[in-house]
């Protein structure tokens, strides 16, 4: 193959790349101005959120844990726990009626 075809496909392959490349930054630009047209139309129909407002007296028995004195903690966590341990019992209780309830269900 003469050397003036390897000439003529390098400059062919770089017009495409370049091509390509303008081919893909006008949609990406079109589809830019497409989103932000969409995004002023969803912000002018959506509700606006209201102010924040700035609480007047911070509460210290919400937040996390270790921002609290360690005896509101742990009285937390004692909470908690027990109603952890109540779900588990009613589930407990709630299996034992079921089975007894399918035990008998043939009978």
């Amino acid at each position: 193959m003469p050397g003036w075809i390897w000439v003529l496909l390098v400059i062919f392959m770089l017009s495409m790349l370049v091509g390509g490349a303008v081919f893909a930054i006008r949609h990406a630009m079109a589809a830019g101005r497409s989103i932000g047209r969409v995004s002023d139309d969803l912000n002018r129909h959506l509700p606006q959120p209201p102010a924040t407002v700035q609480p007047q007296a911070t509460d210290r028995t919400e937040g996390p844990a270790f921002a609290l004195p360690l005896s509101q903690s742990t009285e937390r966590y004692s909470q908690a726990h027990a109603l952890v341990l109540q779900r588990k019992d009613r589930r407990r209780r709630n299996h034992g009626v079921i089975w007894r309830r399918w035990k008998q269900f043939n009978r």
